[in-house]
């Protein structure tokens, strides 16, 4: 190799390994679909190497691209790192960082108390992606992940954020127009809003199954957003967390004193990113906040 590959090319080349096409990184990065092509190009010439598979559904690497991408990253991370070094001198915190989350925490948790952050950090944008299958670390669709699969392989900093209880929830029409709920076998006659189990959200979310082995299921989602709605219009029980149901006072808690099913919330980063300014700021932020909910949020065991 008669010469180093440039920077340029090298981000080109992890943004279309994250991405998947050429035409979503072009718009990523803000270039045409076809100069996303030449540089890939050029860096494989200078490699001698060939770094994706190119078919119509996408790009998927080589075994020699997923070799490369470690190696990409650190020079990423380094880039990112001194930038905001040199930044930093002045005090600043500022840049993108995107974080995904599960629906309903990033909705009605997070998302209010961006403005408190952004108000102690002006120059620091939060990208939230909030959405019931859990994005991608791996390919840096998102770079800090609240979560209830923690990964299990790779260099990620994990930390076990709280336990989270679900109660059950209906209606108060609902309640008064079905046969009473004294105990729990009680509920085998009622008919339930519950997630669509069809591969769109994550297993993770197949909590009824646990409750109840064969659910009658009168309204299926895969927002659980939508799900409460449904429930508060009186179409069934459904098994809520606290920050999804005490969004008003048009449900009404079946065994308010016993939780039914309880998971794990985490939160993962990688490693390297985390000993960047803003993404750790975000990190801890998060942290903080679900510390400060005891109504909503347990310690983690």
């Amino acid at each position: 190799m008669d010469e180093l590959p440039e920077w340029n090319d090298l981000r080109v080349f992890l943004t279309v390994a994250r991405l998947g096409t050429i035409s979503l990184a072009g718009e990523r990065l803000g270039i045409e679909h076809s100069t996303v092509s030449r540089r890939i190009d050029r860096l494989e010439a200078k490699l001698g190497t060939v770094l994706f598979d190119r078919r119509r559904s996408g790009y998927s690497l080589t075994d020699a691209g997923s070799a490369l991408i470690p190696h990409a990253e650190k020079m990423e991370n380094a880039l990112l790192e001194a930038v905001e070094q040199s930044l930093g001198q002045a005090g600043f915190i500022e840049g993108s960082v995107r974080v995904g989350t599960p629906e309903a925490f990033g909705i009605n948790v997070l998302a209010p108390s961006l403005s408190r952050l952004r108000q102690q950090h002006p120059g620091l944008h939060v990208e939230l992606m909030a959405q019931p299958q859990f994005p991608s670390l791996v390919t840096r669709e998102v770079e800090i992940l609240v979560t209830l699969e923690p990964p299990e392989m790779g260099r990620y900093k994990v930390a076990r954020l709280a336990q989270v209880d679900y109660f059950l929830y209906c209606s108060p029409g609902y309640r008064d127009s079905h046969a009473p709920i004294r105990q729990l076998g009680d509920i085998e006659q009622h008919e339930f809003v519950d997630y669509i189990h069809d591969g769109s959200v994550s297993d993770r979310y197949r909590i009824l199954e646990e409750l109840t082995p064969q659910p009658r299921r009168s309204f299926t989602a895969t927002s659980v957003l939508a799900q409460r709605t449904a429930a508060a219009a009186g179409m069934g029980l459904v098994l809520l967390t606290p920050y999804v149901a005490r969004q008003g006072d048009d449900l009404v808690c079946i065994f308010p004193d016993r939780p039914l099913m309880t998971r794990s919330l985490w939160i993962a980063a990688p490693e390297d990113l985390l000993k960047i300014k803003r993404h750790r700021c975000v990190w801890d932020h998060i942290r903080q906040l679900v510390g400060q909910r005891p109504d909503f949020f347990r310690p983690p065991d």
